[in-house]
């Protein structure tokens, strides 16, 4: 145990020696700057839980006329590095049900953040709305899934819920979705993940009505 304890000391005394020389030879803002560095790069949100050494592919882009439409980004300014958005698009048949994106419910449920870091940076990854009638709580439920291609394989895979509210208010809808923004889950976060749900719009409502009368 002494040994042990000595080798630790001399290991300490070491390392705080080639510190002082470092910084002697730098200059102690240069080291600090150094270190900030390498801390940023270690706190890089690429760099996740979930599987790994699995990368999350996103842009940083200096404003938003950078973006490109199905790939999820992040401005320079912004002060979280965790928070990213996709920029989206759809047809005049749509309508957003709500002006800004909601919350996945239990997205930190059984194996969905793995599956949603797995899927989520794909290109073709899509999310899209299934209704669950049978759902022993809530026959109104509707879940939230992701579809993508992993390593070769099409993959389906439940990364959530509408919450229960409103599932209700949706429940005569057609409804579509299209992904909104994600808070990544490094550095003892969870993922939490917004998407923009999309009904009907008027206009299309109108003209499958005069079909109908013709």
């Amino acid at each position: 145990m002494k040994k042990s304890t000595s080798s630790i000391l001399v290991g300490i005394v070491i390392f705080l020696a080639v510190l002082g020389w470092i910084a002697n030879s730098i200059g102690w803002v240069w080291l600090l700057v150094i270190f900030a560095i390498a801390l940023g790069a270690f706190l890089d949100p690429k760099i996740l839980s979930g599987e790994k050494g699995k990368h999350f592919k996103f842009l940083i882009c200096k404003d938003k006329s950078e973006a490109k439409e199905n790939q999820w980004y992040r401005l320079e300014k912004w002060k979280s590095p965790n928070l990213l958005v996709m920029k989206t698009s759809y047809s005049k048949d749509w309508k957003t049900y709500y002006t800004s994106g909601l919350p996945v419910v239990g997205v930190t449920k059984d194996n969905r953040t793995v599956d949603f870091i797995l899927m989520g940076d794909q290109e073709d990854f899509q999310i899209y709305l299934e209704r669950e009638p049978d759902n022993p709580v809530d026959p109104n439920a509707i879940k939230i899934m992701g579809k993508a291609t992993v390593k070769g394989e099409l993959w389906s895979r439940q990364i959530g819920y509408l919450a229960k509210e409103t599932a209700a208010d949706l429940k005569e809808e057609d409804l579509d979705a299209r992904p909104d923004s994600v808070y990544l889950p490094y550095g003892g976060k969870n993922l939490g993940l917004t998407i923009r749900v999309l009904i009907r719009s008027q206009a299309y409502k109108k003209k499958k009505a005069k079909q109908k009368k013709g």
